[in-house]
């Protein structure tokens, strides 16, 4: 009997697995409602618990406060001043823009042994930067978007196991939207950190992500392959879910790849771009211009909120049908506007366009 029924149940659970797929990949023909959650501040107490535990730090009101940073940052200057502002930037981080290219924002650098060291930012928030003998690797600190560093640091600031910085607790002071992003505050100032480095260069499964940038993204510290698909997380593209290569999959791929085209980043081992999305064919895309990290939509609440806002560039949304059956339809929002993708399947080839409806 078992041997009766059991094609009858793969069958049943293929086609309810389907219905899950387009259910979550496809609109249907009743209107979604979205139920419109306000963005919760985090409070000063949350930032301030939030402090990794390899991360002291005191009092020095001989730095610059926050607000005294971003005044600075708003007087204007010339188009001679700011050339010269660029160049000088370019000479003093040459080696670190040698090494590391334009993943970062390069907020000091210094020199022991050979050994070129640099404090680099970028989505995540701050990182060790090392480069020796043609070898670069970059570590994060565990200082996320609610810190600022200082533009002046400690010319020495590598001592054995410890990395000292000179920055700010910062938050986001109120509710936000695009295009300007939000407006932040001091929750303390004048602040001296002292890391471990130690504790910060941990990699556990020595995969070249340390293991606090793992914990910050979701990915498996003890498992140099997350997804199991054979490429180690460091080089994969899409490394929290296996790619395929499916009709809706390469459609997917396709919008990425147009998107980041010029961008440069597929060279890039520590820039990533982000989305949320329960379709399963975004899911297992396989870009080749940018690397990128997916999440489901309920995995959001996991993710600091910092990070949250500073991966999500655009939403991409669920594939609509057109009349024409080889026709479909992706709506799109960015921090400059949005719009739809119209997409037609041709030949076993997509032809793809972008429309912008509106911008900002």
């Amino acid at each position: 009997m078992k041997r009766i029924y059991l094609p009858l149940f793969i069958l049943i659970l293929t086609s309810c697995t389907t219905d899950r797929k387009e259910d979550a990949c496809f609109e249907n023909d009743k209107k979604e409602k979205t139920a419109y959650k306000e963005f919760r501040l985090d409070t000063p107490q949350e930032i301030l618990r939030a402090n990794p535990s390899h991360i002291k730090f005191t009092i020095n009101k001989n730095i610059k406060s926050y607000n005294e940073e971003i005044e600075d940052d708003r007087k204007s200057h010339s188009e001679a001043e700011d050339k010269k502002r660029y160049k000088a930037y370019d000479h003093t981080y040459a080696k670190l823009i040698k090494n590391f290219g334009e993943q970062f924002y390069y907020i000091n650098i210094g020199e022991t042994n050979g050994i070129v060291y640099g404090i680099g930012e970028n989505m995540f928030g701050y990182w060790l930067l090392e480069a020796k003998n043609n070898t670069a690797d970059a570590y994060y600190l565990g200082l996320s978007q609610f810190t600022h560093l200082s533009k002046k640091q400690p010319e020495h600031f590598i001592s054995g196991n410890k990395l000292v910085a000179y920055g700010s607790f910062i938050r986001i002071s109120k509710s936000w939207g695009y295009p300007f992003g939000p407006q932040k505050e001091a929750v303390k100032d004048w602040l001296v950190f002292e890391i471990d480095l130690a504790n910060v260069k941990k990699d556990s499964d020595n995969d070249g992500f340390n293991d606090l940038f793992e914990k910050q993204v979701l990915l498996n510290p003890n498992s140099a392959d997350t997804d199991q698909d054979g490429i180690p997380d460091f080089t994969d593209s899409n490394p929290l879910y296996r790619s395929e290569k499916s009709k809706f999959t390469d459609l997917y791929t396709l919008i990425i790849d147009r998107k980041y085209e010029q961008s440069g980043f597929s060279k890039d081992s520590y820039f990533f771009t982000g989305y949320f999305s329960d379709c399963d064919y975004f899911h297992r895309i396989n870009p080749t211009r940018v690397k990128v990290l997916i999440y489901p939509e309920n995995k959001s609440s996991e993710l600091q909120s910092d990070y949250r806002l500073g991966m999500f560039p655009e939403y991409i949304g669920k594939i609509k049908r057109d009349k024409d059956k080889n026709k479909f339809f992706i709506d799109y929002a960015s921090g400059s506007g949005g719009g739809f993708f119209e997409a037609v399947f041709k030949n076993g080839q997509w032809n793809l366009s972008k429309h912008g409806t509106y911008n900002i």
